[in-house]
């Protein structure tokens, strides 16, 4: 018969606790040491126990390894890649005023606003605006020119000061770069806010992710996915953990949507942003409008984008 974790999770507790209360009082027959190196022990176990998961299976579009290049182009506008860039900023920024302050004094739902046209060095139509309680805070987007054959970068950086949810957003810069295919985005971020101790702390962000084209069976719509993980350190050294993905409609005769997802994996507590937009999203520019919202929810692969 098989038992699962939490039983012996709980049994192993039960011991380690009498172990500990058998050490404090002392026994005659057993000494005050071996009883410490049982408790020791024991709780080596449980801990054991409590991380004994497999590592978690990659996307199911990832079981038979990467795609022929012919076939991995996603063929993403310049306007959505400047876009995508932007809302990923709004991501990183939002982790660091969480990382300052907390989730649950993070947590709420704010507006979003975005328009990419992805014009070359044109960062006045390449920006995206979030406003929550007595706060707001504005990235714009300098585009820089596509090479055909490795890719494009962007400068992604904040207008002024800025906040989140009265936790001042002091500045922000990034670079994001995409791949020739635009199947893969890399993103380098450095920001500085204002911490709970009252003075400027410093956070670099850096993400990897992949986009990808896929037919949904039932709408027979083609949306555009991404995939991937992204570490936040202060001072260099890595101090949490997110895991990111998207979901995005063109408006081809429908309501363009656009829905990202980030949650916590390592960290504090459990902490979930997500972005959900709609509007217009086609080759000639992105302008879509909707919510940002902050929430303890914790990691849901089967997170519903419902669209």
């Amino acid at each position: 018969m098989t038992v699962n974790w939490q039983s012996k999770f709980v049994l192993l507790v039960r011991r380690a606790a009498l172990a500990v209360w058998a050490a404090h009082f002392g026994k005659r027959r057993m000494g005050v040491m071996k009883y410490r190196l049982l408790a020791a022990g024991l709780l080596i176990g449980i801990c054991g126990v409590a991380t004994a998961v497999s590592p978690p299976m990659p996307p199911a579009n990832y079981a038979n390894g990467p795609a022929a290049p012919l076939f991995s182009d996603a063929g993403i506008f310049v306007s959505e890649r400047t876009a995508y860039a932007l809302l990923e900023g709004v991501l990183q920024q939002t982790e660091v005023a969480i990382a300052a302050s907390s989730c649950t004094n993070s947590a709420g739902t704010f507006d979003i606003f975005l328009y990419a046209d992805g014009s070359l060095h044109n960062p006045d139509f390449n920006f995206v605006t979030v406003d929550s309680p007595a706060s707001t805070f504005t990235l714009n987007a300098d585009v820089n020119y596509n090479n055909t054959f490795r890719g494009q970068t962007l400068t992604i950086r904040q207008s002024g000061m800025g906040a989140l949810k009265r936790i001042p957003l002091i500045s922000y810069q990034a670079n994001a770069s995409y791949n020739a295919q635009s199947s893969i985005m890399t993103m380098k971020g450095i920001s500085t806010v204002i911490g709970i101790n009252g003075v400027p702390d410093a956070y670099q962000e850096q993400i990897i992710k992949d986009f990808y084209v896929a037919t949904d069976d039932t709408t027979g719509l083609p949306y555009i996915f991404d995939w991937g993980l992204q570490s936040l350190s202060k001072l260099n050294y890595p101090v949490q953990k997110y895991w990111q993905r998207s979901k995005s409609l063109r408006d081809d005769g429908v309501i363009g949507r656009t829905v990202f997802v980030k949650e916590r994996l390592v960290g504090p507590n459990a902490c979930r942003i997500v972005i959900d937009m709609s509007g217009y999203n086609n080759a000639d520019y992105f302008w879509q409008s909707g919510t940002l919202t902050v929430s303890t929810e914790p990691p849901n692969p089967q997170y519903q984008f419902n669209f």
